[in-house]
């Protein structure tokens, strides 16, 4: 009847189709959008604080290997 490759087609065709959407967003909305992108840059700073003397370190172990290779 129909072959798995067709029904694949079709399915990614549906999908790919844009479509209206009637949906709502809140004024709360941004507000926690904007507070997850700033929990996640200060997660992001807090864990390259926790590891700045690691980071340091295989900085200057990379810069001072090509430095004794030259």
């Amino acid at each position: 009847m129909y072959t798995t490759a067709g029904l694949l087609a079709l399915a990614a065709l549906v999908l790919l189709l844009p479509t209206d959407a009637h949906a709502y967003l809140d004024p709360g909305t941004g507000s926690y959008v904007l507070q997850m992108i700033i929990a996640g840059l200060l997660g992001a700073a807090f864990a390259v604080k926790l590891s700045w003397l690691r980071i340091k370190r295989f900085v200057a172990g990379v810069f001072s290997r090509n430095d004794r290779n030259d």
